[in-house]
């Protein structure tokens, strides 16, 4: 179940990507979806020698929330390819292209509790 869950959230998210780096004015980078434990997403900056893409990883539970929070992730993540941590500058960003980012923030902390993580015991 999770590697559909894998391959399912990587075709998604391949068409909701580039339309929001555009919205953004970031480059699109690369993409992974995989386990990341309690974490929705991460970004890294391209590597020393490496090609100008980063890598976006998106965790495969995030894929069994409502589009608008996947967009909210995924959103938060690209602001991540401007602006590290989360300063106010990187929170501006945000608003600036999702401005209802607070409420969709409330609603992950909130459904995100209930969710299946993967664990089986």
């Amino acid at each position: 179940m999770v590697d559909w869950y894998c391959r399912a959230g990587r075709n998604w998210t391949g068409q909701r990507l580039q339309p929001w780096a555009a919205r953004m004015g970031v480059t699109e980078p690369d993409l992974d979806v995989r386990d990341l434990g309690d974490r929705w997403g991460s970004y890294r900056p391209p590597q020393a020698g490496a090609d100008a893409k980063g890598l976006m990883s998106l965790g495969w539970p995030l894929f069994q929330l409502p589009m608008h929070l996947i967009d909210y992730v995924i959103a938060h993540e690209l602001a991540h390819v401007k602006v590290s941590g989360h300063r106010e500058d990187f929170w501006r960003l945000l608003r600036t292209a999702l401005p209802e980012y607070e409420g969709r923030r409330a609603d992950l902390d909130e459904l995100g509790r209930r969710l299946w993580m993967g664990d089986v015991r």
